[in-house]
């Protein structure tokens, strides 16, 4: 942590020096952004209709309607000739892709993992609608000989439910009793299968429309879990919101990286120039809130989604929101942080007093100040980030209750 703090401290007195505050600003957005640099690639792989295109929309939180999404329909085509690819909206590092199934005439089984590249995928993903078969199984070997990671997904859950209590009116069962048995026939389908090396037997059940539902939650964590180190962060930091486990584990995530806005801010409060740490710490303070709102999806277009997939209205999501903070945080600026602040019961006076303390102890102790003072804005954004963390998270948390809540009384 020390040599972090003293190499953001040297950049910061560079980014001074070269630029004045400006370029300490600039500096600052970038250490904090640094994740959305890291690409990621998730390979698709399944026949036609078994659910891809609509797999790829949930982890993009986007409905087919929307610019960018996979198109998903009743007259698909018989089969993807042509390797597709569908980039994340908040960050185009992220990437699925959408794979030939094997076997076709342009994609043979003997050179299929040549042709489609396959030491460039972070992780595949195996879907089918009904059952897997024999090429799964070879799929699933060839992956593993490249130390690649895989799950095994069958869609349209929502609909295989519906169509078993259709089918047997007498037989009242629970949805999780229907759900299990679906779950141990599919796995003792892929038991049976034929296979060079023993298959890993990792499979979700999910539906596509349901992203609350089913194992599509744990599907998301686990293929979080599951990515390289150094790519999990940038992950968990992409994927939207779209239910109670990905807040929880986003408010973990971002929890964990509190130290590195405090240690920006620690930074810069040795540049001896009045006004400066305040300026800076509010820039910190400004896009980690911003970032917070829409990491957890409070903002308005997250929460329109929210509303038309529950079916709740949009307005009594937002008052939630409006009401727990005061202002749109979206639009959030130095002068409304008065507000925002005196929502969450914070004192904003106390923190620009506690700035210029930072700024008079640099100056007049010029040695050992410089480590008081950085010490001083370490602890103080440490607190404060906390703080809205914190309020973010519950609020968000009371957010998906009162969706789902309503969406399940309907």
């Amino acid at each position: 942590m020390a040599s972090t703090a003293q190499t953001v401290t040297r950049e910061m007195e560079q980014a001074y020096e070269e630029n004045g505050l400006e370029g300490c600003q600039r500096l600052i957005r970038e250490k904090l952004d640094e994740w959305q640099f890291m690409p990621m690639n998730i390979a698709v792989v399944g026949l036609s209709g078994a659910g891809k295109s609509s797999s790829i929309n949930a982890f993009l939180g986007l409905t087919a309607d929307d610019d960018g999404a996979a198109a998903v329909g009743c007259t698909e085509n018989t089969g993807t000739t042509i390797i597709t690819e569908y980039r994340h909206p908040d960050n185009n590092q992220l990437v699925f892709w959408d794979l030939p199934g094997v076997g076709t005439p342009s994609f043979p089984k003997d050179s299929y993992m040549q042709k489609i590249d396959a030491d460039k995928y972070d992780f595949f993903l195996l879907v089918t609608s009904k059952r897997f078969l024999e090429i799964n199984a070879w799929l699933a070997a060839q992956i593993t000989k490249r130390n690649k990671g895989y799950f095994f997904i069958r869609t349209h859950m929502a609909i295989d439910v519906a169509n078993d209590r259709r089918a047997h009116p007498r037989v009242q069962r629970t949805e999780d009793e229907l759900v299990a048995t679906i779950r141990a026939d599919t796995e003792k389908r892929l038991r049976d299968l034929p296979t060079e090396s023993p298959i890993k037997m990792e499979v979700f059940l999910i539906d596509n429309y349901e992203p609350d539902k089913y194992d599509f939650p744990d599907l998301e964590q686990k293929l979080i879990g599951n990515f390289p180190e150094l790519k999990c962060e940038a992950l968990l930091l992409t994927l939207r919101s779209t239910n109670k486990a990905m807040v929880d584990r986003k408010a973990e995530c971002l929890r964990s990286r509190i130290w590195k806005a405090a240690v920006l801010s620690a930074g810069i409060s040795v540049v001896p120039i009045p006004g400066t740490s305040f300026a800076a710490d509010v820039t910190i303070l400004l896009h980690e809130t911003k970032f917070y709102y829409q990491q957890f999806g409070l903002d308005t277009e997250s929460l329109r989604r929210l509303a038309q997939r529950t079916g709740v209205d949009y307005n009594e999501l937002n008052s939630v929101v409006m009401q727990a903070f005061g202002v749109e945080v979206a639009t959030l600026s130095a002068r409304s942080f008065f507000t925002f602040f005196s929502a969450l019961g914070i004192s904003l006076a106390a923190f620009g007093a506690e700035s210029a303390a930072e700024e008079a102890v640099g100056l007049l102790l010029p040695v050992i100040g410089k480590a008081l003072a950085a010490s001083m804005s370490y602890v103080t954004t440490y607190w404060l980030l906390g703080q809205i963390l914190d309020k973010m998270h519950a609020v968000a948390i009371e957010v998906y209750d009162k969706a789902n809540a309503q969406h399940c009384a309907a």
